[in-house]
This record gives structure tokens, C-alpha cells and sequence, in this order.
């Protein structure tokens, strides 16, 4: 089942060949994450990346104790670690908000699949472009509207978190408490 998904996923990205789905397929290690599973913590060296095939994350630095959400990650998204990437000391925290099925990586076998076949390199960086382009938009929206633009412009383009995230950590994630979010929904509904 969560074989073909990851066919589906990647094909509302690019078109994806019969030849090359075969090749996905064949490479997908999968594993599924419980609720509350922290995959990453501050300090720690991340050794894997991920994309997700059914569930929800999020990224979160601690300050003075208290998580201050930075992004969600649903179906069809990848996470790469800076970690990952870096090789340094991760600076944020990774956990699951549902349970969660990924599919994984690591350096040494995404080198080896690479080198046998360059198309999944070509796809992994398209993937990563358009990650990075979303990236780029969200952290604009933030910088340039206030909390309430913030959420209208997240209830438009991400109306699925409204319903699965709790409203705590969406507010975390707009930079308002709780009960400000409840103020702005009240009042969006007059």
C-alpha cells in the first residue's frame, strides 16, 4: 500500500516513468513513526532523511524550555535534516504529531543508488527545489504578515493542518498564545 502512495506523491511533483517508479519501489526502505517520536533532537547528529507517506511532523527549537514551531511537514514533503546535510550538531528538534509513515535514507545508500541510477538523483533534486521554493514562501509570509494574515494565508494553503494540528501548536507556529489564535478565529467567523 504505502508503496504505490509514494508513486502517487512524487507524481503531483514531476511526471514519474514506469521505469523509474519501478526503481522507486524497488529502492524505498519504509518505517512507520508513533505518535510523539522525537527523530532528531538539538545536539544530535542526524543520519537519515525522509519522506513522508502518511502522517504529520514538525521542526521545533527549544527556548528557555518552550518549543517554538518553525514548520510542518505532511504527505508528499521530504525532510533533510541541515544535520543530514552538514554533518554538525543539529540545532532543532524533529517529532511526529501523528503516527507516520516514512520512507528513508542514508548517505551511504542514497550514494550507491545515485551512482547506479542518476535519474533518482535528478528527481531528489527537484524535490529539493521545490522544498526549497516552499520554504522560501512560508518564511516570506511570516517576516511580512501579522498573526492574522498569518493564519488566513495558512488556512488557504494548508487548510489540512487547521484540522490535524492542535491549536496550540498552530498558534506556536503563527507566534501568537493559544487563546490570541481562538480571538482571531472568533473573529474571522463574525
Amino acid at each position: 500500500m504505502e508503496n504505490t502512495e509514494i508513486i502517487d506523491l512524487l507524481s503531483k511533483h514531476i511526471p514519474i516513468s514506469e521505469n523509474l517508479a519501478q526503481l522507486i519501489l524497488e529502492y524505498s526502505q519504509i518505517k512507520m513513526l508513533q505518535k510523539g517520536a522525537v527523530i532528531l533532537r538539538e545536539g544530535q547528529m542526524a543520519n537519515e532523511c525522509f519522506f513522508i507517506i502518511n502522517g504529520c511532523m514538525k521542526k521545533y527549537y527549544l527556548k528557555d524550555g518552550e518549543e517554538k514551531i518553525t514548520k510542518f511537514y505532511t504527505e508528499g514533503e521530504i525532510i533533510t535534516p541541515s544535520s543530514y546535510t552538514n554533518q554538525e550538531p543539529s540545532k532543532y528538534y524533529v517529532s511526529t504529531i501523528e503516527k507516520t509513515i516514512v520512507s528513508y535514507g542514508n548517505p551511504e545508500s542514497e550514494n550507491a543508488i545515485y551512482k547506479n541510477h542518476p535519474e533518482l538523483e535528478s528527481l531528489t533534486r527537484k524535490l529539493g527545489e521545490k522544498l526549497m521554493v516552499n520554504t522560501t514562501n512560508e518564511f516570506d509570509n511570516w517576516v511580512n504578515h501579522n498573526p492574522e494574515e498569518r493564519y488566513l494565508q495558512l488556512v488557504k494553503e494548508r487548510p489540512d493542518l487547521i484540522q490535524r494540528v492542535a491549536q496550540y501548536d498552530l498558534a506556536n507556529y503563527i507566534g501568537i498564545r493559544p487563546e490570541s489564535l481562538s480571538r482571531i478565529r472568533k473573529r474571522l467567523l463574525k
